[in-house]
């Protein structure tokens, strides 16, 4: 970046920006849309904005930059002030951010003190736990949960939803529960004024409330009269209500997105919004920012044809800044799920060995739950791995309990196991499981442990019939003609009461056991299926320095990129999700197109995308490919490829 100024102005903004983006710099009055295609440099149009304004002399403090996270306001203007430190006063943060500083200014009008507290989720989950207990609510019973309860009063606020639609639509199986959850929301919207405190959603609901008052719109629209708003496609509507109302009186006012980008409608976002700016501010100046400083041509080719599947939609065709057409983007078909991960990690290890970094690659998928076999599969490789946008399969807790009952037969003396097991049987309380630990630290032979401990508590206790059934499986899974597979099997049976108890109405458990048991059918020891479920990848990765594979849903992965990418798991149902099929207006499945072409673009050089043909625990079900590789403008930009991967790497 240049230092050279003429009258205040930089010499060579033209040499440093594009046509369009010099357009987006250097309109300054009235209101912009900028509509930013991935990878076109919508950072940089925000940091020169910044400078720009700054060296035409308006006072930084005229100036708003509205983000959603503190760091990327930070990072732009950063950026900006390396070039003119008057850009560090520029009024930047979250709406969040900017709803708690006015709020504190004008809490009166609220009927709140500025002295008030803000509720992180931690605080308002337990303030509605608090108030189910104050109503009589028992939360152990079939009553919503404090997270759930909070997630519907958020749907409340972000989506403009009443309690009905919105339990409707995230937990159905609380229909039922809906006169009461509307008086939680009553006590809790209570407890906070009485309490002098907000949540996250309540900053900017008041903050709304307090621009629609006349006197304080005005001084806050004569105090801001530069305003930018980045990823504006992110927006819902009390977001989009608030940048309405404070540019209401000058106009002057950019905001930067992309409606392809708009990937987050299950937290509020409003892809409307970025579509219907233009209509909502008069003689509003659209520029499209088209060429791509990140992927070859190739790989913006298949996210062209992506876009041109779209609805609603800005008309763009992203063009690759350095013209390379680089490598063709390729779609293999394995037999299954294992078959993919098998090949991905084997695929993986040759571009390391090519050396190429393990920082330079990632793994996307639609949900964490797709890259369970592929986890197992690294960690059977000694791949190190990092996931981001979920947690880890063998880090969950339904997975480790049953992970604790083969340990415990693989290894009697696994006091860490025979804890966690012993914990989870009904009725038996820490002082009796500490009692259980002393007696059969005496023993080392499973069978000893069987005939000397639980036996004798078959009978005449308070709690036989328990010890009885655990018995039961303790012998059942001794047995010498087990395989892994049949052993996991019996220990769901036993464990599938207690999951029940313990996470009520939650199918994503149950699936998270089915594809354990489908992972042990492809081993035919138990220490060596333990062994690999065992093995943490992620060891060392807390080194700074340590390299990893990035492991990530798409939605995680938004705004980065790597040079190569994988996207696996593009499977009918899957990716795209199966809910979003039951959408009557289609907006879901718009939304998944839209996930689709966020992943796509985040390669810069090469482009792998697979799926698989047998899906279901039993392997038996036809899957059908991604629906979204079927159009025949989409097909052109990629070469189709079947592969056939031996499982015998995932074997033992």
């Amino acid at each position: 970046m240049g230092h050279n100024m003429k009258n205040g102005i930089k010499q060579d903004l033209k040499a440093e920006l594009n046509t369009s983006q010099y357009n987006a710099v250097t309109t300054t009055e009235g209101p912009v849309l900028v509509i930013a295609g991935a990878g076109s440099g919508k950072t940089r149009v925000i940091e020169y904005r910044s400078l720009y304004l700054i060296q035409k002399n308006i006072a930084p403090e005229s100036i708003l930059l509205l983000t959603f996270t503190r760091r990327s306001a930070q990072e732009m203007l950063e950026r900006a002030s390396r070039n003119d430190p008057r850009c560090s006063k520029i009024d930047g943060g979250t709406f969040h951010s900017f709803a708690s500083r006015v709020l504190r200014v004008y809490s009166k009008n609220l009927g709140l003190s500025n002295s008030f507290t803000i509720y992180d989720e931690g605080d308002a989950e337990e303030a509605i736990r608090r108030c189910c207990n104050k109503m009589g609510f028992d939360q152990d019973k079939e009553f919503p949960k404090k997270n759930e309860l909070k997630n519907v009063f958020s749907l409340c606020v972000n989506k403009g939803m009443n309690v009905e639609d919105a339990v409707l639509k995230a937990y159905v199986d609380y229909e039922d529960r809906l006169g009461e959850i509307r008086h939680v929301q009553k006590e809790y919207a209570e407890y906070k004024l009485r309490n002098n405190c907000v949540d996250y959603d309540d900053l900017l609901v008041y903050l709304r409330v307090v621009l629609g008052i006349d006197e304080i719109r005005e001084k806050l629209s004569s105090r801001y009269r530069y305003i930018m708003v980045d990823e504006f496609q992110d927006t819902n509507g009390v977001q989009a209500d608030i940048v309405r109302l404070l540019a209401q009186r000058h106009g002057n006012v950019m905001v930067v997105g992309d409606d392809a980008q708009s990937i987050y409608g299950f937290r509020g976002a409003n892809h409307t919004n970025i579509l219907r700016f233009p209509g909502e501010f008069e003689g509003c100046k659209v520029i499209m920012l088209e060429q791509n400083y990140r992927s070859t041509q190739s790989i913006l080719d298949v996210g062209n044809a992506v876009l041109s599947n779209m609805t609603s939609k800005f008309e763009k065709r992203l063009v690759a800044a350095n013209g390379e057409a680089g490598e063709k983007p390729v779609v293999l078909r394995f037999d299954d799920i294992y078959e993919e991960a098998a090949w991905v990690g084997r695929k993986v290890q040759f571009l390391k060995a090519k050396g190429i970094a393990l920082r330079e690659i990632a793994v996307l998928f639609r949900t964490a739950f797709t890259s369970m076999p592929l986890q197992s599969e690294l960690v059977r490789q000694g791949i190190r791995f990092k996931l981001f946008g979920g947690r880890k399969f063998y880090e969950m807790a339904n997975v480790r309990d049953v992970v604790s009952y083969l340990r415990l037969i693989a290894n009697p003396a696994d006091e860490l196991a025979w804890h966690r097991v012993l914990l989870l049987l009904p009725g038996i309380g820490a002082r009796t499981v500490e009692r259980l630990l002393e007696m059969i630290t005496h023993y080392t032979d499973p069978n000893d442990i069987i005939d000397k401990v639980f036996t004798p508590l078959c009978t005449g206790q308070k709690n036989s019939d328990v010890f009885a059934s655990f018995k039961r499986l303790l012998k059942a899974l001794l047995a010498p003609s087990n395989t892994p597979s049949r052993q996991v099997d019996l220990v769901m049976d036993h464990y599938g009461p207690i999951m029940e108890a313990k996470y009520k109405k939650d199918p994503l458990k149950v699936r998270e056991l089915a594809m354990l048991g489908q992972m042990a059918r492809r081993y035919t020891n138990l220490k060596d299926f333990l062994a690999d479920v065992s093995v943490d990848p992620d060891k060392d990765a807390n080194d700074g320095d340590a390299e990893y594979l990035t492991l990530s849903t798409v939605h995680s992965a938004k705004g980065l990129e790597w040079g190569r990418v994988f996207l696996i798991g593009l499977v009918d149902g899957v990716f795209p999700s199966s809910r979003s099929f039951d959408d009557g207006d289609g907006g879901d499945i718009e939304e998944e197109k839209r996930l689709f072409y966020v992943a796509v673009t985040r390669a810069k050089e090469e482009l792998f995308m697979s799926y698989y043909t047998k899906k279901g625990v039993n392997e038996r079900t036809k899957a059908r490919p991604c629906r979204f590789l079927d159009p025949a403008n989409v097909q052109k930009t990629f070469e189709a490829r079947p592969v056939k991967a031996s499982i015998k790497t995932s074997r033992r």
